[in-house]
């Protein structure tokens, strides 16, 4: 008996929670896809896309709070399948990410063709009350009530999955390509990308805990209100991160996909020319550009009168490097020598990282062990010593 009178108070509480947690991430939402696209805001195709994801997960939020008690003052009855704004959330995550790293989506039929399960599941649900009732189709799913939820959510988690490893591969690419053209990445903001990967996660696991919990708990209500709130939530966390952002965009990159990675030359391609590379080696130390923080492939190239891809063939093929690690290689060199440099050792290590073009602490410390196979400091207590 006094267990009932607190699981009564408990469960208003917990109600009570979730409205407030649905109606704060539909007002954030909204807020954030005004503020993404105010005057103020950056026009970029990207954000535009940004503000499409949160505007989907935002209805989707809504969906699932208010659409029960308006669709039931329609004489129109709908089959409920599972809430099929959740199968757009995975296309538009995977069209902003392609515009983040610099691509651009065209509204074709091929991209028309990510929306297909989305159309499928409103089709199945307008239909199934409607011209296709009381056939085999219905009757089964009659006769097991949790058999179109379970399908319902196997196809979200597999759908998601599907995008969450296409992000992954771009991802990776992104990164190898930024090597080719630029010698700091600092500028580069990737916690932003990292954080919205995690969200992205996040809400993954949350659709496979509800495929579990649908398949072995009869808690299929408790499955859509817990959905509710991780998109909420995430919702939250993406406006937070999205308002303090001070910049989304990674800097144009002017490479292919292809060039991503140093390879050997092919059979049918000439060798990089020798006078070429002794030429770009005798620049690097007599002129040392790399000292210039903002060094990229296209600066250098044009300094040195060659076009951006003959620079690009030079490093890759000529020197089997990129231009991140060749750039870098200079820093390290450059370093050591200030470390015995007489004039010098006043300087700290950050202050001769400086001087030596490297544009934080971190990422030094990290290339100078990575080519040398000792930290800075070890590596000057060894010269004192």
């Amino acid at each position: 008996m006094a267990f009932q009178i607190l699981k009564a108070p408990l469960n208003q509480f917990v109600d009570q929670l979730f409205l407030v947690l649905i109606n704060g991430g539909i007002v954030l939402g909204v807020f954030v896809i005004i503020l993404v696209n105010s005057k103020g805001g950056r026009k970029t195709r990207a954000n535009m896309f940004l503000s499409i994801l949160i505007a989907a997960l935002t209805f989707s939020v809504f969906h699932l709070r208010y659409a029960g008690e308006v669709i039931t003052h329609f004489s129109f009855k709908a089959y409920t399948l599972g809430d099929p704004t959740f199968l757009l959330i995975g296309p538009l995550l995977w069209f902003y990410v392609i515009e983040l790293s610099g691509g651009r989506v065209k509204f074709s039929a091929a991209t028309l063709v990510h929306f297909i399960p989305f159309f499928i599941i409103v089709f199945c649900s307008l239909s199934f009350r409607s011209f296709l009732k009381d056939t085999l189709i219905t009757r089964l799913l009659d006769s097991h009530p949790r058999l179109p939820f379970t399908i319902f959510w196997m196809v979200m988690v597999v759908q998601f999955s599907a995008y969450q490893l296409l992000i992954h591969r771009k991802w990776r690419e992104y990164q190898q390509l930024i090597r080719q053209e630029v010698s700091n990445t600092e500028d580069i903001n990737i916690s932003w990308v990292r954080f919205f990967t995690g969200v992205f996660l996040i809400i993954n696991l949350s659709f496979f805990l509800s495929l579990f919990a649908v398949i072995h708990l009869h808690v299929i209500n408790l499955v859509w209100k817990s959905v509710g709130v991780i998109l909420s939530l995430s919702i939250f966390a993406l406006g937070y991160k999205g308002i303090l952002q001070k910049e989304i965009l990674f800097p144009d990159i002017p490479v292919t996909l292809a060039s991503a990675e140093p390879s050997a030359p092919r059979e049918s391609e000439p060798k990089p020319d020798s006078a070429l590379i002794e030429k770009l080696q005798q620049y690097m130390k007599n002129e040392k550009p790399f000292l210039d923080p903002e060094l990229s492939l296209s600066t250098l190239a044009k300094a040195m009168g060659l076009n951006r891809n003959q620079l690009s063939q030079l490093i890759n093929n000529g020197l089997g490097e990129n231009f991140y690690d060749f750039i870098n290689k200079y820093r390290v060199e450059e370093v050591k020598r200030l470390m015995v440099d007489p004039q010098k050792q006043n300087y700290n290590l950050l202050g001769m990282a400086l001087e030596a073009g490297f544009k934080s602490k971190s990422t030094f410390n990290l290339i100078f062990k990575r080519f040398t196979g000792l930290t800075p400091t070890e590596y000057r207590k060894n010269i004192q010593s």
